[in-house]
């Protein structure tokens, strides 16, 4: 029955992280472009003032695109977590192994979330205006971490079952 439900969660995380992808990419797109953002509704909702922030690049390389490759390594995690035949033979490497488990799943969302917030922050009290999109990528995250929990959870009980 856990196994089930863990597959179901699974598969919604890795739907969360395609449309995650798709986010941030797009994301990537309009901070490299010209482009006005379409999200520039009104003067706080201005996607295109929060893109040009000192808050749009860490270490000059664009959040969005951070997002994009985060995205794509939830989405990796959860997809070879879902298909036991690929996690069979990718556990035989042991690296490997380590870095593609629940926990890590869980633990790369809970930082994501963490810096999340902080650019929430930052969008809210320092930029004083806010992207639609990046908040829509806020409650992204956060989904796959509450879910990405509910999972490492069950996976806790299914590894406590099979030592019984």
């Amino acid at each position: 029955m856990n196994k089930v439900k863990q597959q179901k969660l699974l598969k919604f995380i890795f739907f969360l992280s395609i449309f995650g992808i798709i986010l941030s990419g797009y994301l990537t797109y309009t901070h490299y472009s010209e482009l006005d953002s379409v999200c520039d509704l009104n003067e706080t909702f201005q996607c295109s003032t929060v893109k040009q922030s000192q808050y749009a690049e860490i270490f000059n390389i664009p959040v969005a695109l951070l997002g994009l490759l985060g995205y794509s390594f939830l989405g990796l995690i959860s997809f070879s977590l879902a298909k036991e035949k690929i996690l069979r033979k990718i556990k035989e490497k042991h690296v490997i192994n380590k870095i593609i488990s629940a926990k890590t799943m869980f633990i790369f969302s809970l930082i994501a979330v963490g810096i999340s917030l902080y650019l929430t922050y930052a969008e809210f009290f320092l930029i004083k205006a806010l992207c639609v999109l990046c908040l829509v990528s806020q409650v992204i995250i956060l989904g796959i971490t509450i879910i990405s929990y509910k999972n490492l959870q069950l996976e806790k009980i299914r590894g406590d079952l099979k030592l019984q």
